[in-house]
């Protein structure tokens, strides 16, 4: 287990890459419910306003937006069969990363509430650009945009599916 983790940790410290992470069926499938879980409790701690299946809701279209994303631009670069390792290295990431931001926010409020949200959207963006810029063959600056592409997009989706929902429980 602290394999895993020391694993994750150096891809979010970009010193490891994503080729480097399992592909087995059943820990992909851990992934994905650790970054649901993860997800759930990061918006629970972020808009504690918001009911359950509001949360799981947006952790679930966060995954789905990443993932669609991720293999279309595997897909476009003929680079399919490192899908799943992507797929891995960007779950277990984000799950260590929600978990710091769900511990950093729930012990601060304010501008440094603020300010460590931002702090942690940038990393987020960076880590993730840095596995898709490793899992692409491209250039750092070309997967850094595709991250932030991913994180605007995952917004837009969410407030275009669930818009009237969130606006009636804030």
């Amino acid at each position: 287990m602290t394999a895993v983790l020391r694993l994750f940790w150096n891809i979010c410290l970009l010193r490891d890459g994503p080729e480097t992470v399992p592909t087995h069926t059943w820990f992909l499938v851990s992934l994905i419910a650790a970054e649901l879980a993860m997800g759930v409790v990061l918006t629970a701690v972020m808009y504690p306003s918001l009911s359950l299946a509001l949360w799981f809701n947006l952790a679930l279209i966060n995954l789905a937006v990443t993932a669609s994303i991720a293999w279309f631009a595997l897909y476009l670069r003929n680079c399919e069969p490192r899908f799943l390792a992507t797929l891995g290295a960007i779950l277990g990431t984000e799950v260590l990363i929600d978990a710091v931001g769900a511990l950093a926010l729930s012990a601060t409020s304010g501008v440094a509430r603020v300010t460590t949200n931002w702090i942690l959207l940038v990393w987020s963006v960076a880590v993730v650009g840095f596995i898709l810029h490793r899992a692409l063959a491209t250039r750092l600056w070309v997967g850094i945009l595709l991250s932030f592409g991913i994180a605007l997009l995952g917004t837009f989706v969410a407030i275009a599916l669930l818009g009237r929902f969130l606006v009636s429980a804030v």
